[in-house]
């Protein structure tokens, strides 16, 4: 179990630590103030950190190993021909 959460913690990049000191930060100033937008923003940012959520295309996610990426689409470019013009 112990070897598990090391691997776990070992792959996180510097943008899941900041999310999590900022829940971590904003939790505290819930508990000293209790305005409860503070708890909202503590769940919202842990929450990212966690589950690593939160970056359009997956831009930040944890890095995987080159054996287990396989090439899902062919994606081939269009180039028109200029025999169907329409004018």
């Amino acid at each position: 179990m112990k070897e598990q959460i090391k691997k776990y913690f070992s792959i996180w990049d510097f943008a899941r630590i900041v999310k999590l000191i900022l829940g971590g930060g904003l939790l505290v100033a819930y508990f000293s103030t209790k305005e409860s937008m503070y708890l909202v923003g503590s769940l919202f940012f842990s929450a990212q950190a966690v589950f690593n959520i939160g970056c359009p295309g997956g831009s930040c996610a944890a890095p995987t190993s080159k054996s287990s990426q396989k090439k899902i689409m062919n994606i081939e470019s269009y180039q028109p021909s200029k025999e169907n013009k329409n004018v």
